[in-house]
């Protein structure tokens, strides 16, 4: 699977207090999970293999955890989905964002805007993450 060169994989800005403003990601994409009923165990096995393969990705841990901040993906997919499945396309990547430290909680406290837009790519199909610290 292509997800991107390892010089692009991470960009972090800074910004003038030394804190980090906005740190974009590139992910492979999750399995989408619209309308499938999985075994628990198969769908604990597919969740799994997601986390390893983004931990792989990032395996440092971040030099600051956001407690706020704004959300946006780009999803890039073989066909466009509803809105609704797109959204809930992305809750294993929040839940890995929050054990990864990449973000504190999952909540509406923590995420204030999720943005997600989709674009069709079937050569290389991934998440694009931009984290800004609000």
């Amino acid at each position: 699977m292509l997800v991107g060169d390892s010089s692009e994989l991470e960009s972090v800005r800074k910004s003038r207090r030394g804190g980090i403003r906005v740190m974009k990601l590139v992910l492979p994409l999750p399995p989408n999970r619209a309308n499938s009923r999985w075994h628990w165990r198969e769908e604990s096995r597919r969740k799994n293999t997601f986390y390893l393969m983004s931990t792989a990705l990032y395996p440092r841990l971040p030099a600051q955890t956001l407690e706020r901040c704004d959300i946006s993906c780009d999803l890039y997919v073989w066909s466009l989905m509803d809105t609704d499945n797109a959204y809930g396309r992305l809750k294993w990547v929040l839940d890995w964002l929050q054990a990864r430290e990449y973000i504190t909680d999952d909540s509406p406290k923590v995420i204030e805007t999720l943005t997600v837009r989709q674009h069709i790519d079937r050569k290389n199909q991934r998440l694009e993450l931009e984290l800004e610290g609000v």
